[in-house]
């Protein structure tokens, strides 16, 4: 089938652009059932849970769940996301563990942390105009709400702040992935049709994608960040700030922090999203 071809080729497309995230297909063999993986006092999620301590000193169990959420949904959103983007297809979680994987950055090497994704191929693609979108939408919140539910009666983090912290994890996946691709502008707008549904817990007239432009040696820069509609708490962690898009900041002030960061980052690599401390 086409589409079985797409779907192998996007997850190796997936594998090559980002190693913070793996996916497979095929044997169970060493992953979890996401139902067991995400439950009351499961050895995985306490250990995600306390893997959040390596970002900030002086977390309490609000931040470790706000910054859990965050990167587990920026990783869920580059699986599902880099499939659906290339592929049109939405893949099924089917299985799922947390691995060590050897990570670069800023000239060191060190361990890092993962989520690895056990996928099955959908049966089909979307048929009807809009189709794929209801489709994703509705595959990411019934994954993400018992995970939700979990984490608020673990932790004490109410299920907006978490839904507002997913949302801004898939949008700013997608973004990545856009920009990947040579294809940002249409990422950006499929990003926000499925986080703009009606009556979706995602939506949130606080995220948004906006172009920072600024002059930098001698020519104009300009690039599109997402601006959260939730807050990873950072700024109560010791020594901790607030995020340049976080959503506690005024506009202008975000503005330029990012004309700062667009400065800084000139003829480096633009891969990443500007995000909280957690990869």
């Amino acid at each position: 089938m086409q589409e079985s071809g797409s779907f192998a080729a996007a997850i190796d497309w997936l594998t090559a652009a980002f190693s913070e995230v793996a996916c497979s297909l095929g044997s169970p063999t060493g992953f979890s059932a996401t139902a067991a993986f995400w439950a009351e006092g499961s050895t995985e999620m306490e250990a995600c849970l306390a893997y959040q301590d390596r970002f900030a000193s002086g977390m309490d169990d609000k931040i470790r769940a706000a910054h859990l959420i965050a990167f587990y949904c920026h990783r869920l959103g580059l699986a599902t996301g880099a499939i659906y983007l290339a592929a049109g297809l939405v893949p099924r979680i089917a299985g799922l563990r947390f691995e060590t994987y050897p990570r670069s950055e800023g000239g060191r090497s060190f361990e890092a942390g993962r989520f690895h994704f056990l996928l099955d191929a959908p049966s089909a693609g979307a048929r009807e105009p809009g189709e794929g979108k209801q489709r994703f939408h509705d595959a990411f919140v019934l994954h993400m709400k018992p995970i939700i539910a979990l984490i608020k009666r673990r932790c004490g983090l109410s299920a907006r702040a978490q839904w507002r912290l997913a949302a801004d994890g898939l949008a700013g996946a997608f973004l990545e992935i856009g920009r990947l691709r040579g294809q940002e502008a249409a990422a950006v707008e499929r990003a926000l049709a499925i986080v703009r549904c009606a009556g979706s817990p995602l939506l949130s007239p606080d995220l948004y994608y906006e172009e920072i432009k600024a002059e930098g040696h001698g020519r104009p820069l300009s690039r599109t960040y997402r601006m959260r509609s939730g807050c990873c708490l950072y700024y109560r962690t010791e020594g901790g700030d607030f995020c340049d898009t976080c959503v506690l900041l005024e506009p202008e002030t975000r503005r330029e922090r990012l004309r700062a960061h667009l400065r800084a980052s000139e003829g480096k690599s633009a891969e990443n999203e500007v995000d909280c401390p957690s990869p």
